[in-house]
């Protein structure tokens, strides 16, 4: 017999549950894989043998409508290829047959994948390891867009422009500062420009691949609070000052991945306003809906989330060894890419995405992120009332 299981690992996204999906479609069409096992709580489930076999049978198409890590999700990292956790992997392995896993993450997970391969390696025992990509933070390398971000994008704009709207409801207000995720990249917060193409988007956007620049954000704040009476701005979580150090990050705070914790910090800018221009502010952090709000899910996000799955494991039948990634010319396409490439690896955004002062998204970012929306988003107010 040969046998496979899949994993997620990680923070969860609106569609992950949809490469499960396409992970058992293709074990449900294909004789190769004799029982499909779903791994409970990532890489924990493989260590404490708390599996679930998936039926041959069953509907499960259900998932795709389903956020979050429907198996349970984990951040437990090996420390290396000799890692002792890997000799109870192997235990649990080989009691049920296993010869293919499919790890379901970010760049940490994709690190996971690349020991697991060189263990099984070293050990002499065959087993294809196989990792699909997720992330809302679209950054990861060999990939010209991350299956979890688009649906990300839906949530941010459409939320954008109803905070707009509330905005708009008085004539003169305040500062108000949105903060979305994302770690090392500002992608996301960068995306919240295209709610600028209905009028009802952020006046300054900062990301950081721009370095924070204090007295700049100040003067950007007091020119537009002139002009306008009140200022909309979007932030990245995980802004970074010219030194290329974490704006307001407390370095004695870090999670199970060695990383500093993040968060907080539109609330942080907030009180900085405040002390430093006395303009009245409010915070909001869009949080742990940026990942899970299914029911603004894109539908091409389902499809191509479902397709990594698929094709993953299309791969691991052909015994090939990597992380399916994702590239689009004229159209999506499916390719193998090696562990290395991705694990522990981030994919910035481009500089030239936004403008020189590094306030705002740029042409060149607009023609990027337009094509993860379409008008489903808009909201027609009549031509009176704008």
């Amino acid at each position: 017999m040969k046998n496979a299981v899949y994993l997620q690992s990680g923070g969860p996204t609106a569609v992950i549950n949809s490469s499960f999906y396409g992970v058992i479609k293709a074990y449900q069409e294909n004789q190769g894989i004799d029982v499909l096992y779903g791994s409970r709580f990532g890489l924990q489930g493989l260590i404490e043998d708390n599996l679930i076999e998936i039926n041959k049978e069953k509907d499960y198409s259900s998932l795709t409508k389903i956020p979050g890590a429907i198996l349970g999700s984990a951040r437990l990292r090996l420390k290396d290829e000799f890692d002792p956790l890997l000799d109870q992997i192997l235990e649990v392995v080989k009691k049920h047959d296993i010869h293919y896993i499919y790890c379901n993450g970010g760049n940490d997970s994709m690190d996971t994948g690349d020991k697991l391969t060189k263990f099984f390696k070293r050990v002499n025992y065959p087993c294809t390891v196989v990792g699909i990509c997720k992330t809302i933070d679209n950054d990861l390398c060999e990939n010209d867009f991350s299956p979890g971000f688009a649906s990300a994008v839906n949530y941010i704009v459409k939320s954008t422009m109803e905070i707009a709207l509330d905005l708009k409801a008085y004539k003169k207000g305040r500062v108000t500062i949105v903060e979305t995720m994302g770690r090392d990249a500002g992608w996301l917060a960068a995306s919240s420009s295209l709610a600028n193409r209905y009028n009802l988007g952020p006046d300054l956007i900062y990301v950081p691949e721009c370095a924070f620049k204090k007295e700049e954000f100040l003067d950007d704040i007091k020119r537009i609070y002139q002009e306008k009476g009140k200022v909309f701005i979007v932030v990245s979580e995980a802004l970074k000052d010219e030194n290329g150090e974490y704006l307001f990050a407390d370095t004695n705070n870090l999670d199970s991945f060695g990383h500093i914790q993040l968060g907080s910090i539109s609330m942080k800018l907030c009180d900085l306003v405040k002390k430093e221009l006395g303009i009245n502010t409010r915070y909001i952090e869009y949080n742990l809906m940026q990942r899970c709000a299914s029911h603004i899910a894109s539908q091409n996000d389902i499809t191509w989330a479902y397709s990594c799955g698929y094709n993953a494991v299309k791969f691991s039948l052909e015994n090939k060894v990597g992380v399916v990634s994702i590239k689009k010319k004229e159209e999506v396409t499916y390719q193998l890419v090696p562990f290395e490439k991705v694990a522990n690896h981030v994919r910035h955004m481009p500089r030239n995405y936004m403008n020189e002062r590094g306030n705002f998204v740029s042409q060149k970012g607009e023609e990027y992120f337009k094509t993860f929306i379409d008008d489903s988003l808009k909201i027609d107010i009549p031509e009176e009332f704008r």
